[in-house]
């Protein structure tokens, strides 16, 4: 199994988790709103994101991706920069960090063919934050604008 996440941060104030968000979260880390905003963009750009669920790293979304006649999973999680809310259930001064993941496999085809899916998933996750008005997008590894291999986990 070859699983790869990416990792971006940015700025995005117009973001706040609802009282029963915030209720549900595990651990405190909000994100619901965040992915109630881009997982439309990203169901318009072809990708079928499900609804989704509060777990011990942020809000997390799965879609199953077509690959030479099978499926894989990506994952797509959001949450704030660091751990903890605030009490208005916006993130610490209004950054929030999004993970997304996919199992690239240990063949040189299959890696190239399932990395350029996970190129093609964070450009378009990178569009839907800055249609929604994000700022300071930086992929930490992996992504838009970076450099560098992806490392198999």
């Amino acid at each position: 199994m070859g699983l790869v996440t990416w990792t971006a941060v940015f700025t995005l104030a117009s973001l706040r988790d609802t009282p029963e968000d915030v209720s549900r979260s595990i651990d405190g880390l909000i994100g619901a709103d965040l992915q109630r905003k881009v997982g439309p963009r990203l169901v318009q750009a072809g990708w079928p994101f499900a609804e989704a669920w509060p777990e011990d790293h942020g809000w997390h979304a799965e879609a199953t991706v077509k690959d030479e006649g099978g499926t894989i999973l990506a994952s797509f999680v959001t949450c704030p920069e660091i751990n903890p809310e605030t009490p208005d259930e916006r993130a610490p001064k209004d950054r929030w960090r999004i993970v997304i993941g996919l199992d690239v496999g240990l063949f040189p085809k299959t890696k190239a063919r399932r990395s350029d899916i996970l190129r093609a998933l964070a450009g378009d996750i990178e569009a839907a934050c800055r249609a929604l008005g994000a700022g300071d997008i930086v992929w930490e590894f992996g992504g838009p604008g970076t450099t560098g291999t992806p490392k198999a986990r």
